[in-house]
């Protein structure tokens, strides 16, 4: 658990298996939620920082999965936090369960392996969170000066990114892809044809900054990494279904690996 600053009013909050985010605009919004059982450690992380809990004044869900949404129910409990997320999500944080995808697709057998090691049996269930106000690609928040929400399905149905113009401009991209290994694939995907498309559809924005819900930041000339790697690449990578390993897979993970963008 660890929290450090990226821009003068971002921060990466590292909460084990995953990341959450934090902007400072005088009130805080904060971009995910990590696993279930998080909040007091989020709640640590903004008195480090010398902010206190009714400081909190916006949760963001990128999406439902249980490392994004799961603390939401209590922070907002704790805080009296607005939640924001995309109709398509709203139903499972809702209903406090959110299924896994019958057929999930992988880029590799790398992340094949960390999907059946960390996620196929990890539990599906949190706790029940209403979510106040629905959020539709290319809406602009009035939040820290203006958010755009770009969605970017592929990963999951109603994920959303976000976009964070300021000094440097932030792209916050859910687990449209992560940083892990190097830039690279989400672990899975429901459909890989749509998040290939969420990709591309990501690199046409102008961003210093890529934010992840896995892996660290990336903290200068990230849009033009993300150009590099999504855009013209596709021919590379074949989708693995969960049932059935195919033995390109490592070598097309490898060879993400040894790009080093």
């Amino acid at each position: 658990m660890s929290i450090r600053r990226i821009t003068e009013n971002v921060y990466e909050l590292n909460l084990g298996k995953s990341n959450a985010f934090l902007i400072d605009d005088e009130k805080l919004t904060l971009i995910d939620t990590g696993e279930p059982d998080r909040s007091g450690q989020i709640l640590e992380l903004l008195a480090s920082i010398g902010r206190e809990p009714d400081d909190l004044k916006h949760i963001l869900l990128t999406h439902s999965h249980p490392d994004h949404s799961g603390s939401a129910a209590d922070l907002k409990a704790i805080t009296g936090a607005k939640v924001y997320m995309h109709a398509a999500e709203k139903k499972w944080v809702e209903a406090g369960f959110v299924p896994k995808p019958d057929h999930p697709y992988f880029t590799g057998v790398v992340n094949r392996l960390i999907y059946q090691m960390f996620i196929a049996k990890a539990p599906g269930s949190i706790t029940p969170c209403a979510v106040d106000q629905l959020v539709s690609d290319g809406d602009w928040l009035p939040i820290a000066g203006g958010i755009q929400a770009v969605h970017v399905p592929g990963h999951s149905e109603g994920q959303l990114a976000f976009f964070f113009p300021g000094a440097k401009n932030v792209l916050f991209a859910a687990d449209a892809c992560d940083n892990l290994f190097g830039l690279g694939y989400s672990t899975f995907y429901e459909d890989y044809e749509t998040g290939r498309h969420s990709l591309e559809k990501l690199a046409t924005f102008d961003f210093d900054v890529a934010c992840f819900g896995h892996g660290r930041s990336i903290l200068r000339g990230a849009g033009a990494k993300f150009c590099r790697k999504f855009i013209g690449h596709h021919h590379h990578h074949h989708p693995v279904r969960a049932q059935k390993a195919q033995g390109t897979g490592e070598a097309v993970r490898m060879r993400e690996r040894e790009e080093k963008i």
